[in-house]
């Protein structure tokens, strides 16, 4: 099940390295299970980038002069600094 915490993250890439560590896995599984962590590295590089941006752009709100800057939306601060709501 996909979440969106960087600690799931983690535990789902580390997963995947206990799978293809498996000394049982045969030849075509171990096929399957490279895909498909190759896979899971892409995305979760793409997922690291994002959340690096994000935080890039806390920092700069944070450094801010302009108590009235505001961030595009799409950035995920809100400009009150309170969390969003889901």
């Amino acid at each position: 099940m996909a979440s969106n915490r960087l600690e799931d993250l983690n535990d789902l890439l580390f997963n995947e390295l206990t799978r293809l560590d498996r000394d049982d896995i045969k030849p075509e599984e171990l096929s399957h299970e490279i895909g498909r962590a190759k896979a899971m590295a892409d995305v979760g590089n793409t997922i690291i980038n994002n959340a690096n941006t994000v935080l890039k752009a806390a920092e700069i709100y944070d450094r801010r002069v302009d108590s009235n800057m505001t961030l595009p939306h799409m950035i995920g601060i809100n400009g009150d600094d309170k969390p969003k709501a889901k």
